[in-house]
């Protein structure tokens, strides 16, 4: 290969791929929690306004539920801001990089089949938005590394508390 056609440093190209996969992962953690806010969001909405015999099926079981769902994802966006601090920072993050993709992967699933129950057999019909939000979000665990190859990194990575 001419030289002219050569990125980056000769015989480096692994170490500049593996320094975009916490960016990549990062953003992966970015739209499983988008993810999870607009199905929260959506669900919130559906069980206030559905009516199942006649009355709404707002129950205290999935209020509850839902509303520890927006504390897990509230968690996860305040680890992401963390993550992308870190990385901004230039300092090492592929650990926590490494369990915000575990965490997020696995919440936004835990999210979609959560809320695809509450929408009943409406989260089944292709003209439901929680029906593609619920496809969509399988992949958040997988692509960038599955969940877990993550937490493999985070194992090789522990350090106790100080």
């Amino acid at each position: 290969m001419p030289a002219a056609n050569l990125i980056g440093t000769e015989n480096h190209g692994f170490y500049a791929i593996m320094r975009n996969f916490q960016t990549e992962r990062i953003a992966l953690g970015s739209m499983a929690v988008g993810h999870c806010q607009t199905m929260l969001d959506l669900t919130f909405r559906y069980v206030n306004e559905r009516l199942a015999s006649g009355a709404a099926v707002d129950k205290q079981v999935i209020r509850q539920r839902l509303s520890m769902l927006a504390a897990k994802t509230e968690a996860a966006r305040q680890l992401l801001y963390h993550c992308a601090w870190l990385v901004d920072q230039q300092r090492d993050a592929v650990r926590e990089v490494s369990m915000l993709k575990a965490l997020t992967g696995e919440l936004v699933n835990e999210v979609a089949y959560s809320c695809q129950q509450f929408h009943g057999g409406m989260g089944y019909m292709r003209e439901s938005p929680i029906e593609r939000l619920v496809r969509d979000a399988r992949v958040l665990a997988i692509g960038g590394g599955a969940t877990e190859v993550m937490l493999e990194e985070v194992a090789k990575r522990w350090a106790p508390s100080p």
